[in-house]
């Protein structure tokens, strides 16, 4: 806004302004107006209607008005559904006879013998502990040299007392896997084993997890360029109150985080993967992105449509109602399309790219370019001039899943990735250091891709202490 825009005043002020200079009053006017849309766009703004995550939305939420339409099946679990009900076991720990000693009758039944029994079955917990094992390593003077010797430890024991590794799986387990808090996992060791664990106990545990999980990171850094479609996304994580970036790559079965102090091209090529990645990248339209040309980019629809309902309920852009309904209609047919395993035909591509273009040209007829628009060489936009400049511009990106139909729609594979570690920072506030941001990025890697396998986490981890950690194998299909 100009300067004038920002100074109040009042009636009087104006009627000598209007007298005056009444073309400064109209530019005065405007750039108010101008001034109130913005305030009032960033108002309405949301996580459904902006790319503002949830955690920002205002306590006072208007009614929901979801994009997803009634699928006209029943709640809860459909038919053909497995289900996920406790199960007997064939080979139970401990068995209880309950003996029956007298009929209803009154009659002695305790020498009778047992026809059959009803079995019921309890799944419970035994009882807590740390069980202490205590190595011991001979101690023997040699009968030659006289010299006093003494047989080696595990190279693992490196104290008189310390807690062992499946105690310091859990402990990292609880931090980085459920997102515990520091003081509520050493209460629960108190509580639980009878045991103070110290904060530099559990620090120390996890540091040795992120050291046992280098050969994994680096099989993710291997592997990933090979892959036939990533999905990448970027948020900001503050360390030490200094704002970092949190970046992560990532397909259906792999899960790579990278804490770097930029956003951009610089963090992009610190990583080292996109620049030698040659298949299809799913992101969010940051130009970094774009800059990197040895691969193909798709861009993500929610990001688009959220913006297009925006225009539509704040601005009342007809056209961007019309092109939320026809991506759906698009994402509908390949749904369709992929059900029959049959690629959509050129007379079908064709038609769908008319209807997007005729839309296109329904915005810019709602959105000319002003004259001092036309007179600038580098003009300040709206928000509907900026969004149809990227319709236009990267039409065969976005477009690109009616084609390509191994594509995904949107780049939610990304953000649910980041779910977890936005957890992280809402628990601790932020990070104390960028070398424990990167640890936690580097463990919550490990557990994503484990858990993207269906294996079981805790035992992975233990795994990986015990130097074999779990090493994906590369594949073009995931």
């Amino acid at each position: 806004m100009c300067r004038v825009a920002s100074v109040h005043k009042d009636r009087a002020e104006l009627l000598e302004l209007g007298r005056a200079d009444l073309a400064g009053l109209v530019a005065y006017t405007l750039e108010l107006q101008a001034e109130n849309r913005s305030l009032r766009d960033a108002a309405a703004q949301s996580s459904r209607n902006s790319s503002r995550a949830p955690s920002t939305d205002r306590s006072e939420k208007p009614r929901p008005k979801s994009l997803r339409k009634k699928s006209g099946r029943a709640s809860g679990g459909q038919p053909g559904h497995p289900g996920h009900t406790l199960q007997p076991s064939e080979q139970p720990d401990h068995l209880q006879l309950h003996p029956l000693r007298e009929c209803e009758c009154g009659e002695d039944l305790s020498r009778e013998p047992a026809l059959d029994f009803e079995r019921r079955q309890v799944f419970d917990l035994p009882s807590l502990s740390l069980e202490c094992t205590e190595h011991r390593a001979e101690i023997k003077e040699c009968p030659s040299c006289g010299r006093t010797c003494r047989a080696p430890f595990p190279a693992d024991l490196q104290a008189p007392v310390q807690y062992g590794k499946n105690f310091r799986a859990l402990l990292v387990y609880l931090y980085d896997a459920q997102e515990g808090a520091s003081r509520r996992i050493r209460e629960m060791g108190q509580e639980m084993f009878g045991f103070a664990i110290s904060e530099a106990t559990l620090q120390s545990a996890r540091q040795e997890q992120c050291d046992a999980l280098e050969p994994f990171e680096k099989r993710l850094v291997e592997i990933l360029p090979q892959q036939a479609i990533l999905h990448a996304d970027e948020t900001s994580l503050p360390v030490n109150q200094v704002t970092h970036w949190l970046h992560v790559l990532c397909t259906p079965l792999l899960t790579f985080f990278s804490v770097q102090p930029s956003r951009g091209k610089e963090a992009i090529q610190a990583i080292g993967i996109i620049p030698r990645f040659a298949g299809w990248l799913m992101h969010d339209f940051l130009a970094s992105y774009l800059t990197f040309d040895n691969c193909l980019h798709t861009f993500c629809k929610s990001h688009l449509m959220r913006e297009l309902v925006f225009l539509f309920e704040q601005h009342q852009q007809l056209w961007a109602n019309d092109l939320h309904a026809l991506f759906l209609q698009m994402l509908q047919c390949v749904q369709e399309h992929k059900a029959r395993d049959a690629p959509l035909t050129p007379a079908e591509l064709d038609r769908w790219y008319q209807q997007y273009r005729k839309l296109l040209r329904a915005g810019r007829q709602a959105n000319p370019l002003t004259p001092e628009q036309i007179s600038k060489s580098r003009p300040k936009q709206s928000k509907e001039q900026n969004l149809l400049d990227r319709l236009e511009g990267c039409e065969d990106c976005i477009l690109a899943f009616l084609w390509e139909l191994d594509l995904p729609f949107t780049n939610n594979e990304a953000e649910r990735d980041f779910r977890m570690m936005k957890v992280r920072v809402k628990i601790s506030g932020c990070f104390r250091t960028l070398a424990g941001a990167r640890r936690h990025a580097r463990i919550r890697s490990y557990i994503s891709t484990l858990r993207k396998h269906d294996l079981p986490v805790l035992e992975y981890l233990r795994h990986a202490l015990n130097g074999h950690p779990f090493l994906p194998i590369g594949s073009k299909t995931t």
